[in-house]
C-alpha cells in the first residue's frame, strides 16, 4: 500500500512539475504578448499624434493658400478694373486721334 501511495505522490509530483513547467511557459508568453501590446499602443499613439501634426499643420498650410488666394482675387480684380480703365482710355485716345486726322487732313 505505501508503495502504491508512494507511486501516487510521484505521478502528483510530476503532473506538479508538469503544471509549473506549462504555468511557467504561460507566463513567459503572456509576458511577451503584454510587451507586444505595450509596444502596439505606443505605436499606435505615436502614429495619431503624428497624423493630428500632419492635420494642424496641412490646416495650417490650407488656411495660408487660401489667404492668399484671396489676395490673389483683390489684385486680379484690381487688375481688371485697371485694364477696364485703359481700354476705355484707348478708346477715347481712338475717337481723339480720328478726330485730329480728320482735322488735320
Amino acid at each position: 500500500r505505501l508503495t502504491g501511495q508512494q507511486q501516487e505522490i510521484n505521478n502528483l509530483i510530476q503532473r506538479k512539475n508538469a503544471v509549473d513547467e506549462e504555468n511557467a511557459r504561460l507566463k513567459n508568453e503572456f509576458s511577451n504578448l503584454n510587451q507586444k501590446f505595450k509596444d502596439k499602443s505606443q505605436e499606435l499613439k505615436d502614429t495619431e499624434e503624428c497624423a493630428q501634426k500632419k492635420e494642424e499643420q496641412n490646416s495650417l498650410v490650407i488656411k495660408n493658400l487660401e489667404e492668399e488666394n484671396k489676395g490673389l482675387n483683390i489684385c486680379c480684380a484690381d487688375l481688371l478694373n485697371d485694364l477696364e480703365k485703359l481700354r476705355k482710355q484707348e478708346a477715347q485716345w481712338k475717337t481723339e486721334k480720328s478726330g485730329n486726322d480728320a482735322r488735320i487732313k
